[in-house]
């Protein structure tokens, strides 16, 4: 049974919540360890396309940090417009260094009201313009991120990044068996 070491390109909380949240139903053993990284890209990339890149950029940044570990998860928030309408939803993209591959997944996305968008420029965090629209303390924006202030709790930021690794993670691993 192969002890996985596991790198996330990220220390925010969430993302790390999300990240052991699903390994432990496909890893017996592993061990995680969170750094810092650069995306390259955009505050809140604007695309599908700009997202994948910040996570794929997270990745190339961890592997020239530590190359010791078997996989290397990095992933984005994006906000995007489709059809005159905006959507956050998070990427998940995983490196297997083992067998030289890449494992990519999305989340469910998110509409966010117009009034925000209207308040919303890049030199803003959306998180902040949010939380003024939903009326939310820092404390409910540390806990629920900005789909979970939009949704009222229902779909946080971790549950953005459980779905995207879930994703990901699943296109190359199976679920270890449990015993009953």
């Amino acid at each position: 049974m192969q002890n996985y070491k596991i790198i996330i390109c990220s220390k925010n909380k969430a993302k790390n919540d999300a990240v052991d949240s699903v390994l432990k139903d496909y890893f017996e053993k592993y061990e995680i360890k969170s750094i810092d990284t650069k995306s390259g890209v955009s505050e809140t990339p604007s695309s599908d396309e700009e997202g994948i890149e910040g996570c794929k950029n997270r990745i190339k940044y961890a592997v020239n940090q530590d190359v010791s570990a078997n996989l290397y998860i990095g992933m984005e928030g994006i906000l995007e417009k489709i059809n005159n309408h905006y959507f956050l939803c998070g990427w998940t993209v995983i490196y297997n260094k083992d067998f030289d591959e890449y494992y990519y997944g999305c989340s469910a996305r998110i509409e966010v009201p117009i009034n925000v968008i209207n308040e919303f420029d890049k030199n803003k965090r959306l998180s902040d313009v949010v939380a003024k629209y939903m009326g939310c303390t820092e404390k409910e924006v540390s806990i629920f991120g900005t789909n979970g202030m939009i949704t009222h709790g229902a779909y946080t930021r971790t549950d953005e990044f459980i779905d995207s690794v879930l994703c990901a993670i699943s296109c190359k691993f199976k679920k270890v068996e449990k015993e009953k």
